[in-house]
């Protein structure tokens, strides 16, 4: 009995101050960025880990900054929204924009956001395609169970401290702080940027790779259904905006023209058009897609507007707050951004079939390269 009696206070004495070792490193470093630890240069300033958990430290930030603007929407927004817009509240504005989601997991995160910030006065929310597909899953990194909370559950608490997962990060985070090596960093605004000026690939490869997984990914436009249950997000998103007096603005992303051939090849073109009528069944949408002088940039290395086919830089988003909030729309061009309803979608899809066949009659090899990227059978 001695023996086992001292076998574990051995095991103990060795196990519990590794455990206790390994638990405030990971909080120290904070791959995740949801410990508020400091922040050192060279050691965790660069947490690159956040990109692959964004749904969980997105709900930890916002309930520490409570901001009165939120940016919703997909990775799109994520990338190109600016909470520092001028024509926004900087001091109270977060980018709550999630990557990959569909339209349940959006209303999940406002919800989440208003129910630790009652006095959330404007949102803006993109909306894209693919986040209304029947067949768009809840990301792996999505738990209902840390939404409408304001701390960490028990299990989350112990999974970003003391797993082996987090500890990886943090040696990951380490190393990418030492070697200033990073492709995507967040701000404390939750906007996400390019550490690098240039992407890593040729722009054309980029572009490539984007419209390629488009067509190949489950969830976006390999298989597409149009989803009622995600509908019915938007318009409760919508019927809770209104009774809380929240100003809401709604806009369909703006793509490269590229990437809505993409969306043609592939058969869905039916379904997008029906989607826009859907939308604006439930509320009026500005709509920035389409064929128009900044969708269909020339794409090279010089490109001002886009980082591939599907997400736009900054100065476009900053050009769609301009048109929402009607600040400085000097600088916006004259055919960014259309206010739709349910009146004027069918004109409103009449002239982007239009602009279309005008496009593609002085681009003829854009539309061949797409057709080539079209996976086989």
């Amino acid at each position: 009995m001695n023996n086992y009696r001292r076998f574990n206070l051995a095991f103990l004495g060795i196990t519990v101050p590794g455990l206790l070792t390994v638990g405030l490193f990971n909080a120290g470093i904070d791959p995740y960025g949801v410990m508020n630890s400091p922040e050192i240069l060279g050691l965790n300033r660069l947490k690159t880990q956040k990109f692959n958990h964004v749904r969980l430290f997105k709900a930890i930030a916002v309930t520490r900054v409570e901001p009165k603007t939120l940016l919703l929407g997909s990775s799109r927004s994520d990338l190109g929204l600016d909470p520092n817009h001028p024509a926004l509240n900087a001091e109270s504005a977060y980018n709550l924009a999630l990557v990959g989601p569909n339209m349940y997991e959006v209303k999940r995160y406002f919800d989440h956001a208003i129910a630790n910030q009652p006095e959330v006065k404007t949102v803006i929310l993109g909306l894209d395609f693919f986040m209304f597909n029947q067949f768009k899953n809840n990301q792996a990194d999505f738990s209902e169970t840390r939404l409408e909370k304001e701390t960490l559950m028990p299990k989350e608490f112990l999974n970003v401290t003391f797993s082996l997962g987090a500890t990886r990060s943090s040696l990951e985070t380490i190393q990418s702080s030492l070697n200033a090596d990073a492709n995507f960093l967040y701000q404390p605004n939750g906007l996400r940027y390019v550490y690098e000026n240039e992407p890593e690939r040729p722009i054309t490869e980029e572009f490539a790779n984007m419209m390629g997984g488009f067509m190949e990914r489950e969830g976006y436009y390999k298989e597409y259904e149009l989803s009622q249950e995600f509908l019915g997000a938007l318009r409760d998103l919508v019927e809770i905006a209104k009774s809380r007096d929240i100003e809401l603005k709604l806009f369909i992303s703006p793509a490269h023209a590229a990437q809505w051939e993409t969306l043609r090849l592939a058969g869905l073109w039916p379904e997008f058009e029906q989607w826009k009528r859907e939308v604006v069944k439930i509320a009026p949408v500005w709509d920035f897609s389409g064929y128009n002088s900044i969708t269909t940039e020339s794409i090279d290395r010089e490109m001002n507007y886009y980082w591939d086919s599907s997400h736009y830089r900054e100065s476009v988003g900053d050009l769609i707050i301009n048109r929402l909030f009607d600040y400085q729309t000097e600088k916006v061009p004259s055919d960014f951004g259309v206010v739709i309803d349910a009146e004027s979608v069918e004109s409103h899809l009449q002239n982007i079939r239009r602009d279309r066949e005008a496009w593609v009659t002085h681009h003829p090899e854009v539309v061949r390269w797409v057709k080539e990227l079209k996976p086989t059978p």
